[in-house]
């Protein structure tokens, strides 16, 4: 006998609920603040019977982070507490109103909006990330037209000379939150510097670059930082923009004689997030205007975030200056999910819209659909949707029949393949046109794209003659595609933008 009272189930929960909060002040010493602040503290004790603890949480994602990355350090401090050992945790999702009576008032039960992130999130740890409940905003349907500018006169706002000026930007989807946001090995690195951002704007990684295909998370992370600093910082000025929506707000701007104000609403702002910034690379003014604007907040100390569909070195059409800038930060690669991460985003659509979807369903649709988030959304919601209508279940028969040629990814069949298409390819990816890789134009950029097109031929293409291949590329001799199949292994080796960009390719061409 171990000399230990033996509690009914209803005197373990009660003491359950008693040393809760201590519990809480031990794991806060455990856990970064970003998952103590997201998860921790709104976790609530259940029940404590015979040798488990069961937990509440709002939502699966909370509840699966938890399991994942705190498990260990919520049983020590439980055992610790409660002065026992050999205790299961186990981690439930709360109805909404859940409520339990008897629950220590110490809580801080209607903090959430003051809560603020704590300044701590390593990119190399365990605990490399975390998640921030979503900024309660109305559902407003995105625009991309810019308001229109005029010159300030001595009526608006205060009349003063320092009035605040209008904030630029678009509306925010409430939905594109940290919280809603499925990590995977292609996104880890993003998401963890996006955390960063949100947590400590303008300290770390300043700016921050995410690039990648369309329908990949990037806008989803913007978003999910700016609800992230208006929750925890309410009194910066945060503006989301895209590429499009800013050069048509400059032009605006020029036509009523308004660039003064029309700098003063950009120059005034705390957290600067621009999407698709490739929008700008071949507009020459437009270009000019957003280097002063990038640099008087850099160099101020406010926090800018850019995201593209390529990476700095292929904005090929932007100026050197600022790709030079775009990389002084960090530049952070989004690559389409892998299947365990397109299966994870499929369950939380399944979650949101309470449908009831087999997991085999789920996995063709995964296995099925490897380009983008958006594609795997679409392909789930049309499926429902006719499963809806027609009154039948949502079975991997109805998917084959439903998704047929609409949504099925097929990529390119390798005995397909052929020089010019893997040319054509390359060309996108790095943004130059295809005759100037088969010419002999020797810009470095585009001769970075010849040397891959010609890696990739000679790699994906091995039962081709070289003779033919070398046609492709008007007529090169064996010895050049030695040298930039040489060139291209040893950069891969030292340029992970440029293996991350070779990987894409390799993809897209189904190889």
């Amino acid at each position: 006998m171990s000399g230990e009272l033996e509690f009914g189930e209803e005197d373990r929960t009660q003491t359950l609920l008693q040393v809760w909060d201590l519990c809480l002040a031990l794991l806060s010493t455990k856990v970064s603040p970003v998952t103590f602040n997201s998860f921790l503290s709104d976790t609530r004790p259940l029940s404590y019977t015979g040798n488990v603890v069961t937990l509440g949480v709002a939502n699966p994602f909370a509840r699966e982070w938890l399991e994942s990355r705190a498990a260990n350090a919520i049983r020590s401090a439980l055992e610790f507490h409660l002065n026992t050992s050999g205790l299961q945790v186990k981690i439930v999702v709360m109805p909404r109103e859940t409520s339990i009576p008897g629950a220590a008032s110490g809580r801080k039960d209607a903090s959430d909006a003051k809560r603020v992130l704590q300044p701590k999130l390593p990119l190399d740890e365990g605990e490399d990330a975390g998640a921030t409940e979503a900024a309660s905003t109305m559902s407003v349907k995105p625009s991309t037209t810019p308001p229109r500018v005029t010159p300030k006169s001595s009526g608006s706002r205060s009349g003063s000379k320092g009035a605040v000026p209008a904030l630029p930007g678009l509306p925010l989807n409430e939905r594109f939150t940290f919280e809603t946001f499925v990590v995977g090995r292609s996104n880890r690195l993003a998401f963890a510097g996006a955390m960063n951002v949100a947590e400590r704007p303008g300290a770390v990684y300043n700016p921050l670059f995410l690039y990648g295909g369309s329908g990949l998370g990037k806008t989803h992370l913007l978003h999910a930082i700016a609800h992230a600093i208006k929750r925890t910082n309410p009194k910066m000025r945060v503006a989301y923009v895209s590429g499009e929506y800013f050069a048509q707000h400059y032009i605006n701007a020029l036509k009523e004689h308004a660039t003064d104000e029309f700098r003063r609403q950009y120059r005034e702002i705390d957290v600067w997030l621009v999407d698709d910034i490739q929008f700008i690379a071949g507009k020459e003014h437009t270009k000019e205007e957003f280097f002063h604007t990038f640099n008087v907040l850099y160099q101020s100390g406010r926090q800018v975030v850019i995201a593209s569909e390529r990476s700095p070195r292929d904005l090929n059409t932007m100026d050197e200056r600022l790709r030079s800038r775009f990389q002084s930060g960090l530049i952070a690669d989004i690559g389409p999910p892998d299947l365990e991460t397109r299966i994870a985003i499929l369950e939380m659509c399944r979650q949101r819209e309470g449908a009831e979807v087999s997991d085999e369903v789920l996995h063709y649709i995964g296995s099925a659909i490897q380009s983008n988030i958006r594609a795997l959304e679409g392909a789930l919601t049309r499926l429902l949707a006719y499963s809806s209508v027609m009154g039948v279940p949502p079975t991997v028969e109805l998917a084959q029949n439903v998704l047929g040629e609409y949504l099925i990814d097929k990529p390119i069949p390798a005995r397909g393949l052929t020089p010019e298409a893997i040319i054509q390819a390359v060309a996108d990816q790095f943004g130059v046109d295809a005759a100037e890789i088969v010419g002999t134009n020797r810009n470095k950029d585009v001769s970075l794209a010849r040397h891959v097109a010609m890696y990739l031929c000679r790699e994906l293409l091995p039962e081709q003659r070289a003779r033919h291949i070398g046609a492709a590329f008007g007529r090169r001799d064996h010895t050049t595609f030695l040298y930039a199949c040489q060139r291209i292994i040893t950069l891969q080796e030292i340029d992970p933008e440029l293996r991350q960009a070779i990987l894409r390719l390799r993809r897209s061409l189904g190889r």
